[in-house]
C-alpha cells in the first residue's frame, strides 16, 4: 500500500507564530507604554519611577523633564516656593548638546543652579551650585553647595564638609564639577591653567569635555552618604540644569 505524504508546511507553522507575534506586538507595546511613562515622569514634582529611569538609561529615550528635587531646594536661593523664584530649565544635554561648550553657552551667568543627571544605569543624582558658572577656570568655596541623589523614592543630600573648601570648580572646557573629584561631569580633556593665570585661552571643542561621561569619588569636599549611586567612571543618558529664570543675566570676572 502506498502512503500519501502530507505536506509539512502547516505542521511547522506553529514554530513561527511566537516569533511573528513578538515582531508585531513589541513596536505596538513600545508606542503605547512610552507616552504613559513620559506623562508619569513629567507630572511628578520631585520623584520619578525607578523603572522609568532604568528604561530611559538603557534605551537612551529620556523623559521630557528629569524634574529637580524641589524638597532639597527649600531655603536656598532658588527655592521654588519663594515668590521671586521661577525655577526653570536652562540646559538639557540631549537637546542643547553634550559638549562642555554647549553646557556653558546655556548656563553661564545665570546664577545659582541645580544639576540633575540620569545615569545609563537608571540612577538620578546631581548637585547644587549656589555660585553659578562663569567659565573662569578657577575654584570657589561655599558652605551652601551640596550633592544629592535619589534612593527608594527619596531625595538624599550629601552636604559640603565644614569650611566649604573647593566646593565648585568652574572650568570653561568642563561640565559641572563639584569638589576636586567628588562629582565631575564632562571633565576637560586637557589640563587647565586656572588660578591666578585667569581663564585659559584655548576654550575649543577639541579640549572640551563630553558630558556623557563622568567620574565620582565622594568624600573629598562633600560628605559621603550610603547609597551614593556612582563611583569611578560612569556614563550618562541625560543632564539637566535648572536656574531661577527671574534672576536675570549677571556678569563677574570670577567667583572670588
Amino acid at each position: 500500500n502506498k502512503r500519501t505524504r502530507t505536506p509539512n508546511n502547516m505542521a511547522h507553522l506553529h514554530r513561527f507564530i511566537p516569533f511573528l507575534l513578538v515582531k508585531l506586538l513589541v513596536p505596538v507595546a513600545a508606542f503605547t507604554i512610552r507616552p504613559a511613562l513620559d506623562r508619569q515622569l513629567s507630572t511628578s514634582k520631585i520623584h520619578a519611577s525607578p523603572l522609568g529611569d532604568l528604561f530611559s538609561g538603557i534605551t537612551g529615550v529620556t523623559p521630557s523633564s528629569l524634574n529637580p528635587p524641589a524638597d532639597l531646594l527649600e531655603g536656598t536661593s532658588i527655592d521654588p516656593t519663594r515668590d521671586n523664584v521661577d525655577l526653570g530649565r536652562v540646559y538639557k544635554a540631549t537637546k542643547d548638546g553634550w559638549s562642555a561648550i554647549d553646557f556653558h553657552r546655556c548656563v553661564d551667568d545665570k546664577g545659582s543652579a541645580i544639576v540633575v543627571a540620569l545615569s545609563k544605569s537608571g540612577k538620578r543624582f546631581g548637585g547644587f551650585n549656589p555660585l553659578g558658572w562663569m567659565s573662569c577656570d578657577d575654584y570657589a568655596n561655599s558652605n551652601a553647595a551640596f550633592l544629592w541623589f535619589e534612593k527608594n523614592g527619596k531625595s538624599i543630600k550629601c552636604p559640603i564638609l565644614a569650611g566649604g573648601n573647593t566646593a565648585i570648580y568652574d572650568f570653561a572646557t568642563g561640565g559641572p564639577n563639584f569638589g576636586a573629584a567628588d562629582l565631575c561631569i564632562g571633565p576637560p580633556r586637557a589640563a587647565v591653567m586656572g588660578g591666578f593665570a585667569g581663564p585659559d585661552m584655548e576654550n575649543s571643542e577639541s579640549v572640551a569635555g563630553n558630558l556623557r561621561k563622568g567620574k565620582s569619588s565622594v568624600g573629598g569636599a562633600y560628605d559621603f552618604q550610603m547609597g551614593w549611586p556612582v563611583s569611578g567612571q560612569f556614563e550618562l543618558a541625560e543632564v539637566e540644569v535648572y536656574c531661577n529664570l527671574n534672576a536675570g543675566k549677571r556678569r563677574s570676572s570670577c567667583h572670588l
